[in-house]
């Protein structure tokens, strides 16, 4: 597998190979081969070496200074249907860590058997399932970028008629998405990865794809949404409820795009290619979209107070405002980029203290130290909001077909309190908080009434989610989870722990969605067997709402010890008594019954020595 990690941390960043066999071969030197697809931009091929007697691949990495890489000995290359093993390297060693240098830039050579005098292409594996691939690198000096156009309907790259904005759909119907990889070879794996952003939120999942690179995504909407994919070749489009559409991505996409960074070259790209095509409401719209660089380290200055803050984002706002209006690209982008501005607008004002975080940190490069309190005091005023507000039309129900409309919702208390008229935002709050209650089967009745007085198609959404998870949840075996004690929630842990007096327990504060939790759990529980298989520890495990039922029920079969699931008011009170800085976080109670919380025991090592010597007192 490609990992990287910083030198610090020992990352490990799993390899690179390539090349070809033999026969009469004997042609010289391809330069800079075409790649046509690939699933890095970290490794490339700068040259290969054809001769009788072996192929030789001049190979380069680009990435982080003081990240290390390493390149598997089982690194294979594919000519006319064999495979062929490499036999030697230069300038590294296989299965070798090797720091990069402060030029972030590796050259080395990799020799493989000769290839036959027949092959126009070969293939790179890394012989591993989640290695490193490179496929039809080109051997003739005849292949051209627009390789896979063909392979796509003429339909489906006709662009869509500039005019306005196409207006937003609400109803609540199924949008059917049909996938077609152009391209697509079945080494390619038959597993892509997608991301879809509704206005409830974002959710990620895997289809598989038939022989041909085909398959179908079924979606449920009740307003506009926006789709990613990854893995094979990313591609996007953006989907309207009730539409059956065609998404067409070119595989060739990360190809280009490994040959960019190889070469150092962004315009690598023909003037008419596109990475993807598609059908339907929104079927090729001709979007270029300018931002705010948030996330930069150079927007803004982290001393800023509110007014100062203020003038700078209203700034930045008006300067590329400015660029969309004067540029020459169509009215529907320009309309598409002036409300992705107001929406950027929206998410600065409402987050100014981690929007100054990221420059910050960038000055001060410790992402893993806290901020000192007194470091980001940036605070705006009714005033400074009011200013920002009259540049937003916060009506414009076309707000929500930019990136994660959902960000728009979480920004209603911010709006209120300076005593704005949120318009949509409100909706969408509203919405968001219904889904959330839907997602626990709990009743919505009353927060849909009034959702239905502007969005009805969003107060059908929720009514249905709530029936499909009230279905669900009363299908599955609950009697795993211990019911939390009816005591006031700054009472709950004391009568969790109550009856276990004179014994060392471990609460273990988790989350289904928390990667870092099921890591540590899954590291703990084979110690239950082993150095900490004793019956003076009590093994406590306590999750929040926010935890999908479903998933939930499934997870915890596999850890032992005692569950309980609280509500938002018991675990908020809870989190406020221990000053829970994050999970998993750890609370160590002693045979009295004392509870210290022990974030320290994120560490292994610490965890089960502190657990022995507990037990051993």
């Amino acid at each position: 597998m490609n990992n990287f990690l910083p030198k610090a941390a020992g990352m490990s960043i799993a390899a690179i190979l390539l090349l070809a066999t033999a026969c009469t071969n004997n042609r010289g030197t391809v330069e800079r081969p075409l790649i046509t697809a690939a699933n890095t931009n970290n490794f490339s091929i700068e040259k290969i070496e054809l001769n009788d007697s072996a192929t030789v691949l001049h190979g380069v990495i680009h990435f982080q200074p003081k990240y290390w890489v390493r390149i598997a000995k089982t690194s294979v290359i594919k000519a006319d249907g064999k495979d062929y093993a490499a036999t030697g390297i230069d300038g590294m060693d296989f299965d070798e860590q090797v720091w990069m240098p402060d030029s972030g830039i590796i050259h080395f050579t990799m020799t493989f058997p000769a290839i036959p005098a027949t092959a126009e292409s070969i293939d790179f594996s890394e012989g591993t399932d989640d290695g490193w691939q490179l496929w039809g690198i080109d051997l003739t000096g005849k292949a051209g970028h627009n390789i896979n156009t063909a392979l796509i309907p003429a339909d489906a790259r006709k662009p869509m008629a500039d005019g306005p904005l196409p207006e937003p759909k609400f109803t609540f119907d199924t949008t059917v998405v049909n996938i077609h990889m152009a391209g697509y070879r079945p080494e390619m794996g038959n597993q892509i990865g997608y991301v879809v952003n509704t206005m409830h939120g974002q959710y990620d999942a895997q289809q598989t794809l038939d022989s041909l690179g085909n398959t179908q995504i079924k979606v449920a909407l009740s307003g506009p949404a926006q789709m990613f994919l990854y893995k094979i070749a990313p591609g996007r489009a953006m989907l309207s409820p009730g539409d059956t559409m065609d998404l067409y991505v070119d595989t060739h996409i990360k190809g280009l795009q490994n040959m960019a960074v190889r070469d150092n070259n962004d315009n690598l790209q023909p003037d008419d290619y596109k990475f993807y095509y598609s059908t339907g409401y929104y079927g090729n719209m001709d979007l270029k979209q300018y931002g705010m660089q948030f996330h930069s380290g150079n927007f803004g200055d982290y001393r800023m107070n509110g007014d100062q803050y203020t003038d700078y984002i209203i700034n930045q706002y008006n300067v590329l405002k400015d660029s969309v209006d004067t540029s020459d690209s169509g009215q529907m982008n320009k309309e598409f980029n002036n409300i992705s501005l107001q929406a950027q607008l929206i998410y600065a004002a409402s987050n100014p203290f981690w929007v100054l975080a990221a420059n910050y940190y960038a000055k001060y490069p410790d992402w893993n130290g806290k901020i000192p309190s007194d470091s980001i005091n940036v605070k705006l005023s009714p005033e400074n909001i009011k200013r920002i507000a009259a540049l937003i039309d916060l009506n414009n129900p076309k707000l929500v077909m930019t990136d994660n409309a959902i960000d728009l919702a979480y920004t209603y208390d911010f709006w209120k309190e300076a005593g704005i008229n949120s318009g949509i935002i409100e909706a969408l709050n509203n919405y968001n908080r219904a889904y959330a209650i839907a997602e626990r089967a709990e009743p919505t009745d009353d927060m849909l009434s009034e959702l239905r007085k502007s969005y009805p198609s969003m107060a059908d959404e929720v009514a249905a989610h709530n029936n499909t998870r009230k279905a669900l949840i009363e299908s599955l075996d609950q009697s795993m989870i211990t019911p939390t004690p009816e005591v006031a929630p700054a009472k709950i842990l004391d009568a969790i722990i109550a009856p276990h007096k004179g014994k060392v327990v471990m609460v273990d504060l988790w989350n289904t969605w928390c990667g870092p939790c099921r890591s540590a759990i899954a590291q703990n529980e084979p110690a239950k067997n082993k150095e900490l298989s004793s019956d003076d520890i009590v093994w406590i495990y306590i999750a929040d709402e926010s935890s999908p039922m479903p998933k939930y029920i499934s997870m915890i079969k596999e850890i032992r010890g005692i569950h309980y699931r609280l509500n938002e008011e018991q675990i908020n009170t809870l989190r406020n008594q221990f000053e829970v800085d994050g999970i998993p976080y750890y609370i160590l109670v002693d045979r009295n019954g004392k509870a210290t919380g022990r974030p320290d025991l994120r560490d292994h090592s610490a965890f089960k020595k502190t657990l022995l010597d507990e037990v051993a007192k």
